[in-house]
């Protein structure tokens, strides 16, 4: 039996985490090695307080580092069920029954995925959700990127600092993007293609064109490139607290108090799975924080 389960490992679980053992709870986290966070598919992140300008993997390397100096126990597998028992909760992961007094639900975000023909069938034979992951494969080669908030405009810049000749195509006339990541991409190399969707990925075995549609001029163009990386946001982790009756807005959020509890007692939720308005590394190491001091004083009774 342990005091809390923690379930994720990026940003807002590793800081659950850091806390719950400073509150001496004798804490497990799990960690999904078979995906990466948000967090770590990062190329560079500038608005960590005191580490500017860090690799994404880098930091939440430091973060799991710290966790385990710490004292909290990470099993490298992925649980999957959350089931409430008398006085307790069950979290089932990598075949096995886990108990916990309380349990804290840091799953995160995912990538938006399917929304472009050919996407999925060209998954991983072109079409990359990460450019720190696959930017090096492109180097010399043509790619185009979807998408104008950060993540896209991060992932144009890697690539054209590897040397990959890019495009970025974005459905509206202005970008997403923070004014930061907005003044280096206006000194770079990068072409923009405004008002500009992609309707088809297409190819034989891998990835070979772009048909893209000019909304403005209604102009179809089909392009050659080697790959695409697609960035049109992300979607809430949150399949696993809907099954364990947590309670998701209409978004599919959790739906978090205050103090980051969710409508069951005894289950919190922290960072991008969370209904909470920003969606930022600091702003998910907070929800971690808040998240393993309430889970502490409902085991105490001090709720």
């Amino acid at each position: 039996m342990h005091d809390v389960l923690i379930i994720g490992s990026g940003p807002a679980g590793c800081t659950a985490g850091i806390f719950a053992v400073r509150r001496n709870l004798k804490t497990l986290m799990f960690s999904d090695s078979m995906e990466l966070s948000l967090a770590e598919e990062a190329t560079m992140i500038d608005d960590w307080p005191g580490d500017p300008g860090i690799n994404g993997m880098d930091l939440v390397r430091k973060f799991r580092q710290h966790a385990k100096k710490l004292g909290v126990e990470i099993r490298e597998e992925k649980a999957t069920e959350i089931a409430k028992e008398k006085g307790s909760f069950a979290v089932r992961a990598g075949g096995k029954i886990f108990r916990a007094k309380a349990v804290i639900i840091a799953t995160g975000s995912r990538h938006r995925k399917g929304l472009v023909k050919g996407e999925d069938e060209f998954s991983g034979k072109g079409v990359s959700y990460c450019a720190s992951c696959d930017a090096p494969l492109f180097r010399g080669k043509k790619v185009i990127v979807l998408g104008g908030g950060d993540t896209a405009v991060s992932h144009a810049l890697l690539l054209e600092q590897v040397g990959a000749d890019t495009v970025l195509a974005h459905r509206r006339d202005e970008l997403r993007a923070a004014e930061a990541w907005q003044n280096r991409i206006k000194k770079s190399k990068v072409k923009i293609l405004w008002d500009t969707v992609c309707l088809e990925i297409k190819g034989e075995k891998a990835v070979e064109s772009a048909v893209l549609l000019n909304k403005k001029t209604g102009k179809k163009e089909e392009v050659k490139v080697d790959g695409v990386f697609v960035a049109f946001g992300t979607i809430p982790t949150s399949e696993m607290a809907r099954k364990a009756g947590v309670g998701l807005d209409r978004s599919g959020y959790v739906e978090v108090g205050r103090r980051q509890e969710t409508s069951v007692p005894g289950i919190f939720a922290a960072g991008d799975c969370c209904s909470n308005p920003s969606k930022k590394i600091v702003t998910a190491a907070g929800d971690g924080a808040i998240a393993a001091e309430s889970a502490y004083n409902y085991i105490k009774g001090l709720a």
